[in-house]
């Protein structure tokens, strides 16, 4: 009777392994399609038009310069990784210096002007910074954690994405 018992037990251990298995690689593959089709918003720079900080001027696709490669940042002037982030992207302002930088605030621009004032920002020509007011570009990369990066080559399609704080050095290679 205890064999029995273990045997059945023994084989319950089983099933439900396998079932756990199986579960495990349909949710893989699950994930991977939802991947897929959430890249497939911003394989190529999106259109935009961010409300620029000092002036609220707009930047549009049409400011980029064509020979150039893109990096859009999405941050926040209140957090502390997209404030080292930054500082990062700072002390590599030389090797930088062909990249095109559009840091796109989640807040509005009256919180963006002392974060641009005390990085001294308008020194460094090639970082525009604003805030998308209709909140498109953060819909269509579905932002979640700041500071997020993505990078795009001269031609515009994306090179690499960034989530989180990244050392500079892997940002010059994404567009090498």
């Amino acid at each position: 009777m205890k064999k029995l018992a273990l045997a059945k037990f023994t084989t319950m251990k089983k099933i439900s392994l396998l079932m756990g298995c199986i579960l495990t690689t349909f949710m893989t593959f699950a994930q991977v399609g939802i991947a897929n089709d959430y890249v497939k918003g911003f394989t190529k720079i999106p259109p935009f038009s961010i409300n620029l900080v000092p002036d609220s001027s707009y930047f549009t696709n049409a400011n980029l310069k064509k020979d150039k490669p893109l990096m859009v940042m999405f941050f926040s002037p209140d957090c502390d990784h997209c404030q080292k982030q930054t500082k990062d992207i700072l002390a590599y302002k030389n090797e930088l210096k062909d990249l095109q930088i559009l840091m796109i605030s989640v807040l509005p621009n009256k919180f963006n002007l002392p974060f641009f004032e005390e990085y001294q920002l308008a020194k460094v020509q090639n970082i525009k910074l604003g805030t998308d007011l209709t909140y498109k570009l953060r819909q269509v990369y579905q932002v979640k954690t700041l500071p997020a990066m993505y990078v795009y080559d001269v031609n515009g399609n994306l090179a690499k994405a960034f989530v989180g704080n990244v050392n500079v050095p892997s940002i010059i290679d994404a567009v090498k």
